[in-house]
C-alpha cells in the first residue's frame, strides 16, 4: 500500500530513503559496468534477430557498443527516472514507483527484445533506450496522479489516457516524418525489400485514427479540461508542486523529438523507433494496469 501522506517538495529530501537512492543508481552503475567490458564480450551479448536467445534478450538492453550511445541513454535515464520518482513520491505513491521501476528493469529487456522479432529483418538490437521509454510511458500516469492529488483536477483514469494518446499522436506524427524522408528497406534472406510506402500508409491511417480518438476523448472530458485550466491559473503560487508539474510536462513534450528524430540514422546505425514506441506503450499500459489492480484490491 502507498503512503497516505503527500510530502511537499521541500520535505522530499528528508523523507527519501537510502533504498530509493540505491535503486535509482543501480541502472547507471550497471550500464557503466557493462560498458567497461571488452568489446568482444559486449558483442557476444547483442540480440541477433536471426539467432535470438533468452540470454542475449535479457542482456542486450544493458549493452552499448559505443560511448555516444551509452551517454545518450544515460542522459535519458537521468532526466526521466528522477522526474517520475519525484512525481510519485510527492503524490504519495513511493511504493508504486518502486514496483513499477523494478518491474520495468527486470521485465522490459526480454519482452522488448523478443517484440523486435515481430518485424522480420536481419540485424541486431542493443541499448537501454526501450526501457527508458517505458519510464517515459509511466510519465503520463505520474502527471495525472500529481494533478489529482496535488491540484484536485480530474480523476487519474480520465487524465492519464488523454495524456498517453496525446503523446502517442505526437510520436506517430514524428515517426511519419522520419519514414517519409528516409528510404526504409528490410533485408530478408539476402534480399532488400523496400517498405517505405507501406509504412507511410500505415502511419497516416494511425494518425487519422488517433486524431479521431483524441477529438472524441477531449469532447467527453471537456468539463475536466476546463476545470484543469481554471485550477492551474489559481494554483501557480503553490511552491514546488507547480514547478514540478511544468518540468514534467515540458519533459513529456520534449522527449519524443529526441527519441523520434526526423533523421533516425546515427553514424552507421539506425535508431530503433519501433522499440521506442513499444517501450512507451508498455510503460503506460503496465503502470496503468497496476493502478487499476490497486484500486480493485482497495475496494
Amino acid at each position: 500500500m502507498d503512503d497516505d501522506t503527500t510530502p511537499t517538495v521541500s520535505e522530499l529530501l528528508d523523507s527519501a530513503t537510502a533504498v530509493d537512492v540505491v535503486l535509482l543508481l543501480t541502472v547507471p552503475a550497471l550500464l557503466i559496468a557493462v560498458a567497461s567490458l571488452p568489446a568482444s564480450v559486449r558483442r557476444s551479448l547483442v540480440f541477433e534477430y536471426a539467432a535470438p536467445s533468452f540470454g542475449t534478450a535479457v542482456a542486450a538492453p544493458f549493452v552499448h557498443l559505443n560511448e555516444t550511445h551509452l551517454h545518450r541513454n544515460l542522459l535519458a535515464y537521468a532526466v526521466l527516472a528522477p522526474t517520475v520518482y519525484l512525481l510519485s513520491v510527492v503524490s504519495g505513491h513511493r511504493q508504486r514507483f518502486r514496483v513499477v521501476f523494478v518491474s520495468f528493469v527486470l521485465v522490459c529487456p526480454p519482452v522488448l527484445s523478443y517484440l523486435n522479432l515481430a518485424i522480420v529483418r536481419e540485424g541486431i538490437s542493443v541499448g537501454f533506450s526501450g526501457v527508458a521509454m517505458a519510464l517515459y510511458g509511466y510519465l503520463p500516469l505520474a502527471i495525472a496522479v500529481h494533478l489529482e492529488r496535488r491540484f484536485d483536477v480530474a480523476p487519474t483514469e480520465t487524465t492519464a489516457p488523454l495524456l498517453f494518446f496525446s503523446g502517442l499522436q505526437l510520436i506517430t506524427v514524428l515517426t511519419l516524418g522520419a519514414v517519409a524522408t528516409t528510404r526504409v528497406s528490410v533485408p530478408i534472406r539476402g534480399v532488400t525489400v523496400p517498405v517505405t510506402s507501406v509504412l507511410v500508409a500505415s502511419l497516416i491511417g494511425l494518425v487519422a485514427a488517433l486524431t479521431l480518438v483524441l477529438t472524441l476523448y477531449t469532447l467527453a472530458v471537456r468539463d475536466h479540461v476546463t476545470a484543469l485550466m481554471a485550477t492551474l491559473r489559481t494554483t501557480t503560487t503553490r511552491s514546488g508542486h507547480f514547478e514540478l508539474l511544468v518540468l514534467a510536462t515540458g519533459l513529456f513534450l520534449t522527449v519524443p523529438f529526441v527519441t523520434f528524430p526526423i533523421n533516425p540514422v546515427v553514424g552507421n546505425s539506425v535508431l530503433n523507433l519501433y522499440v521506442h514506441l513499444v517501450g512507451y506503450a508498455l510503460g503506460f499500459i503496465g503502470s496503468f494496469t497496476l493502478v487499476a489492480i490497486e484500486e480493485r484490491l482497495a475496494i
